[in-house]
């Protein structure tokens, strides 16, 4: 039990994200949000409250969310530089990933993930501190960067799924979830996959589609190579999540986006989705020739999904990408 009252703030470009966040965080017992939808607030947030929890997306507008984060931890601001920092992000580059371990971010979470979840770690680490360096040390660190300038990080390197990536180190045979996984150099192929250069003209759907594919990709990777039944229930109930995360947000983009013969026929399509998870979460995961039919049953849906009218060439005239 929280002893104190925490504010904690959270900042995300979407705003269904940032309601999500913000939600979150006013569930728990002595816990406050203030959100941010931009970098801009955010900082100002920073300067002017009293923060004890930063929760960032990494792509917003700028200061992006690294950026604030190495703020924060260089004493550049008055908030305290040691405040637990959360990254809560659906891709990140590697190169995103390594520097927030290097300004010590606490976790590194995925998008969509459970309020439960969410809130479990938060209070986790509202009482259990972790060890950060002094604010001279990240000074430093930022003062180097600033002096000698990589590649831009947005527009460079191998953007992978974000997961938890801050773990202590896993003992033999332990599992590791097939999103920390990913070889950059060698990425085997993709059980689903998103094809280049087109959309359904409509970006928050387009990136939920893709998320989509990669945790189904990654339930039949982990099926096919014989993991223990622990990886693919873990596995299942990602990509079962990620179902559920795709009919909250079709929902709220039907009222913004005002294309009524889109929607019907995307409808259609959802619902036979809805039907697959519903067989998918009842499955005996012991049991292969069932979990290979539905396999081929959301291998047909995908191909049907990403076919037109639903989704069209770019270069076809389907780039016009609402935002």
């Amino acid at each position: 039990m929280l002893q104190r009252r925490f504010t904690i703030l959270v900042v995300d470009d979407v705003v269904l994200m940032c309601d999500f966040l913000y939600g979150a965080v006013n569930r728990l017992a002595n816990c406050s949000a203030i959100k941010a939808l931009d970098g801009k607030t955010a900082l100002e947030l920073l300067e002017t409250e009293t923060i004890d929890m930063l929760i960032t997306d990494l792509e917003i507008k700028a200061p992006d969310g690294l950026e604030l984060i190495k703020r924060v931890r260089a004493g550049l601001l008055p908030t305290p530089h040691d405040i637990p920092i959360i990254i809560f992000s659906g891709n990140a580059y590697l190169e995103q990933v390594q520097q927030g371990i290097n300004y010590d971010v606490h976790d590194f979470l995925v998008k969509p993930m459970s309020i439960d979840a969410l809130g479990k770690k938060v209070s986790h680490l509202l009482i259990h501190h972790k060890f950060i360096q002094p604010a001279e040390h990240y000074a430093a660190l930022y003062q180097q960067e600033q002096n000698q300038p990589g590649p831009a990080t947005k527009n460079s390197g191998h953007k992978v799924s974000a997961s938890i990536v801050l773990k202590e180190p896993q003992k033999k045979d332990e599992y590791k979830p097939a999103h920390e996984e990913v070889d950059v150099a060698k990425k085997e192929a993709d059980f689903l996959s998103w094809p280049d250069n087109s959309t359904t003209g409509i970006y928050q759907l387009d990136r939920r589609l893709k998320k989509l594919a990669f945790d189904f990709s990654c339930f039949h990777n982990v099926f096919v190579k014989n993991c223990k039944l622990i990886a693919l229930e873990t596995e299942r109930k990602r990509a079962c999540e990620s179902i559920d995360y795709l009919n909250y947000i079709v929902k709220n983009l039907q009222k913004r986006e005002p294309r009524p013969e889109f929607w019907h026929k995307f409808q259609l399509q959802l619902t036979k989705l809805n039907k697959l998870a519903l067989q998918l979460q009842s499955a005996n995961l012991r049991h292969n020739s069932l979990i290979l039919d539905l396999l081929k049953k959301l291998s047909y849906w995908w191909s049907q999904t990403i076919s037109r009218p639903l989704v069209q060439r770019i270069d076809d005239g389907g780039g016009k990408n609402h935002e």
